[in-house]
């Protein structure tokens, strides 16, 4: 209401500036200083005269103040939509104010100028000789009356400002994302464990970026390894990323082709096209009211607004035309401008390639809409259904893909080796001498694999106790998802004359060891590539993936344990949105898609040349590339073999999207360090070793996740190190069940 009251003000202040009770005052105000007759020259931009035919020779001057009046009305009444919405402080606000009335007097001054010029050069003659430099009387004109109305706009809605929205949550933890009205922040109702699969396959189809970044550089990488990611399964997720990448690709092609056609016309015609759909896509955002989930689609206020912006930008148009037409413009200049014709056909041909723009991309939004209604939806979703690739290269990625699932190598590129495992949350070592428990006792010799082995049988008997239903005694979370598996990590530098990873040299790298070359790189701790005994529990139908990364070496008479605690946390909340979808195509649904596909209409067409060009160039120096790459391979010893991208990273959220995410990881990683220092104490007292000291470490792993030897670290309540001090209380590690 206080907007509307000072709108409405505003509006009256102009009306009454420019009215003809205001006109003898001015006529006859004589002002002597040269500042002061161009403000009282400025004053007569808004005169305005119901029936300038009547007014003999002063016809021109009511002719520009009638335009000019019409022009700042509208401008008036925008203004506080454009400026009250601003969350900008204050200062920001007047500024934002004093030149949006700068630009609405500029505006108005060239529309005044392109009426009187279209009127005829007697017209022009009225307000100067000669006629050229009339316009540059416009534009001083509308400036120093822009001065004026800025100051006005800032005195009126400089202050107004969209008010933070209050809220209950009074203090947000860092390790929360910021939720949406849109999307879903954590998951909708029940989780599958194949909810994060079905996810990125969904994100194939709305998300072309991560879609070019899963061909070009997973399936493209003819020499490259791929990063495997536990809780995912990654073949129907890059067959779903070709399938939307054609999709992409042909849509493209018919938005270039519109394009151009608007270019044919007249090229300075792009920009006006390009500023309308940006206004319509604003225009096509209804407000939306403080609610806790999504709101209904108001159709009715979107089209609204989308009419008024219509309505609005038609005569913007036929102005700007108009005023492109007054330009002294000839031969190709006539044409780039779109000046030719009193800029008609160029105003046509983007009218016609805006509709035929928005009908390609609510084709589009249907299209996807049905995919991901029919097939992605949680109880449609089938992983092996997925659509199969054409291109040979494709059919070669998507096997390669295959098989790195079903591997055992994890060949990196750069300096972490835990490619595909998410952010690293902490890590722990212990160094234990291989003591006989009492003197003189001797010692049941064991290597680096038995420890291994024990651990691995004891982590997936758990695994399987858990899974008949039988709880964890010791209160910890379940375990019966838990996925254990031996794995080796290698540079992709270091591995050109190994055969084992490398078996030839215009090859990608072999993702699969058999068992006895993995127990032959364990047994030997020090080399190029190492083995860690990998322990994951998918959690959250896959979208927390905890895993424990555990390497083991004894090394004369010292066992060496160093684990790595990696996870991978959920997806971002812009790739869930099918979980949102209806069984069916609703009325308000098929709305709501039609509204997205005005909004995105403007940025496809207007990056559509970008996206093809790019993509030409790429096919066309693929080969090239390619070649390079080859030639690089059987030359560089050094050549980096390494996975390039995760996909599973890649679409991962930075934080985690519920507390109980990051309640249950951690748990996760308690239950894990529990049996597997469990396990690693009983099979020491299985052989005599004196695990007095191992003990008191595996205490303060587990108290407190932390094990330091040297130094002084402070973790909770408790200090760690030479001179450290802290009081704490020690639980007792027992055995878990």
């Amino acid at each position: 209401m206080r907007s509307g009251r000072r709108t409405a003000l505003l509006c009256g202040g102009l009306v009454l500036l420019g009215s003809p009770w205001m006109r003898d005052p001015l006529n006859e105000w004589q002002p002597d200083t040269p500042v002061v007759r161009m403000v009282h020259r400025s004053l007569y931009v808004p005169t305005w005269d119901l029936s300038p035919s009547s007014e003999g020779m002063a016809e021109p001057l009511y002719l520009a103040g009638n335009t000019a009046l019409i022009v700042l009305l509208a401008g008036a009444v925008l203004a506080p939509w454009l400026l009250g919405r601003s969350p900008a402080s204050r200062g920001v606000r007047w500024l934002a104010a004093f030149g949006a009335g700068m630009l609405l007097s500029l505006v108005a001054a060239l529309a005044s100028w392109a009426v009187v010029k279209a009127d005829g050069e007697e017209s022009l003659l009225f307000f100067g000789s000669p006629s050229d430099a009339v316009l540059v009387n416009f534009l001083v004109d509308g400036l120093v009356f822009g001065l004026l109305l800025g100051v006005a706009l800032a005195a009126v809605f400089g202050g107004t400002g969209a008010r933070a929205a209050l809220s209950r949550i009074r203090e947000r933890s860092s390790t929360m994302a910021p939720s949406s009205p849109d999307v879903p922040g954590g998951a909708v109702g029940s989780t599958t464990p194949d909810d994060t699969t079905r996810h990125l396959c969904a994100a194939a189809y709305t998300d072309p970026e991560f879609t070019r970044r899963v061909v070009d550089d997973v399936l493209r990488d003819e020499l490259g390894a791929v990063a495997s990611s536990p809780g995912v399964d990654l073949v129907p997720v890059v067959r779903h990323s070709l399938a939307a990448r054609r999709l992409h690709r042909a849509r493209d092609q018919r938005l270039v082709a519109i394009y151009l056609l608007i270019a044919a016309f007249g090229p300075l015609w792009l920009v006006f096209g390009n500023l309308a759909f940006k206004a319509l896509a604003k225009a096509s955002r209804a407000p939306r009211r403080g609610v806790r989930g999504r709101e209904p689609v108001d159709t009715g206020a979107a089209l609204r607004w989308l009419v008024g912006t219509i309505a609005g930008l038609l005569p913007a148009g036929i102005l700007f035309g108009m005023f492109l037409s007054a330009l002294p413009l000839s031969g190709p200049w006539s044409w780039l401008a779109g000046s030719y014709a009193l800029g008609i056909p160029p105003l046509l041909a983007v009218i016609g390639g805006g509709v035929w723009a928005y009908w390609v991309m609510a084709q589009e939004e249907l299209d996807v809409d049905k995919r991901l209604r029919d097939s992605l939806r949680r109880e449609n979703f089938a992983p092996e259904a997925g659509p199969e690739p054409a291109e040979a290269w494709a059919v070669a990625g998507v096997q390669a893909v295959a098989r790195a699932q079903a591997g055992n190598v994890t060949v990196y590129s750069g300096f972490s080796p835990f490619v595909g495992q998410g952010v690293r949350q902490s890590q722990w070592s212990v160094s234990l001498p291989l003591l006989p428990e009492r003197p003189g006792t001797p010692l049941t010799d064991f290597g680096t694999w038995d420890v291994v082995e024990r651990l691995r049988a004891r982590l997936r008997e758990t695994a399987v106790r858990h899974a008949t239903a039988e709880p964890p005694v010791d209160g910890g979370p379940s375990l019966a998802a838990l996925e254990v598996e031996d794995r080796v990590f290698v540079s992709g530098t270091q591995i050109t004359g190994d055969h084992r990873f490398l078996p030839a040299l215009i090859k990608a790298p072999a993702a699969r060891l058999p068992e006895a070359a993995v127990r032959d790189i364990a047994m030997d701790p020090q080399g190029t590539p190492r083995h860690c005994l990998a322990a994951h529990l998918p959690l959250w139908g896959g979208a927390v993936v905890p895993s424990q990364l555990l390497h083991i070496a004894v090394v004369g008479r010292t066992l060496h344990l160093h684990c790595d605690r990696h996870v991978l946390t959920p997806l971002r909340p812009d790739l869930r949105g099918v979980d949102l979808l209806p069984e069916s195509l609703t009325p308000a649904h098929r709305a709501g898609l039609l509204l997205s596909a005005l909004r995105r209409s403007g940025g496809a067409l207007f990056g559509a040349p970008r996206a093809v060009l790019g993509e030409t160039f790429r096919e066309w120096g693929g080969p090239r590339r390619q070649r390079r790459e080859r030639a690089a391979a059987k030359t560089d010893p050094a050549f980096d073999r390494g996975a390039r991208l995760s996909i599973r990273e890649h679409a991962m959220s930075a934080e985690y999207l519920d507390h109980f995410q990051r309640v249950d990881a951690e748990r996760a990683f308690a239950a894990l360090d529990r049996h597997a220092l469990a396990a690693v104490r009983d099979f020491l007292d299985e052989h005599g070793v004196d695990t007095t000291d191992f003990r008191t470490q595996t205490q303060t792993i587990l108290n407190h996740g932390v094990l330091q030897t040297g130094g002084v670290s402070v973790v909770g309540n408790q200090a760690i190190g030479q001179g450290a001090r802290a009081t704490a209380e020690t639980a007792t590690a027992t055995a878990p069940q």
